[in-house]
């Protein structure tokens, strides 16, 4: 590994930030995981979109949104950083990149780890750190309906090994489609109470 950084550590706006996503494409393909890329690629798809929508009156806190999206994005691109380091990352994370690098599976299962990953372990640890409260709850949830708007355009957009099953996930779209994003809107709303619990340690000290 040469001294590429993963790490967005240095991006201080939306489109650094995008600029960074797209060089670790870059990166990632010279590397030659396949794998990671349906995440990545989704995810870069959902940044784009909430950047697009900065300034348009779709949200009501643009400064706070763009906050959550870079400080958010952090956690992934940590992570990466880390394994591609040898460095030890979140559970969640290595069982991705284990099972990514065993080649064993449809990239379309890659890309729900990734989502699993990122929401399940690092979106409520994002959203408490940061500070975010009841005022920003309505910007995080319209996030939802961008997901929901991007998601045909995501599982299409995979390379996937088979191309049978690439012609079954997109003709099926319609069928799982709509689970698929109810179980992220699931766990984006249990991520963001979680994110509000105030921990009861800290309590018993109060």
């Amino acid at each position: 590994m040469d001294s590429f950084s993963f790490s967005s550590a240095y991006t201080g706006n939306l489109p650094d930030l995008i600029l960074h996503f797209e060089k670790v494409k870059i990166k990632l393909e010279e590397l030659n995981q396949q794998n990671l890329i349906p995440f990545h690629d989704t995810y870069l798809l959902i940044t784009k979109t909430v950047a697009g929508k900065i300034r348009t009156g779709y949200f009501e806190n643009d400064g706070d949104m763009s906050l959550f999206v870079i400080s958010f994005a952090r956690f992934y691109f940590d992570a990466l950083d880390q394994y591609f380091k040898g460095q030890s990352c979140s559970a969640a994370w290595m069982n991705m990149f284990s099972l990514c690098k065993q080649n064993q599976l449809p990239r379309f299962a890659y890309l729900m780890l990734g989502v699993h990953a990122h929401i399940n372990h690092d979106l409520s640890q994002c959203v408490r750190n940061a500070g975010f409260a009841d005022s920003f709850k309505k910007d995080y949830l319209a996030i939802n309906a961008i997901i929901e708007g991007k998601l045909a355009e995501a599982i299409t957009q995979i390379d996937e090994k088979s191309l049978v099953l690439k012609r079954i996930l997109k003709m099926s779209l319609f069928i799982y489609k709509v689970p698929v994003h109810q179980i992220i809107v699931l766990c984006r709303n249990l991520a963001w109470e979680k994110s509000q619990q105030v921990d009861k340690l800290a309590l018993a000290y109060l």
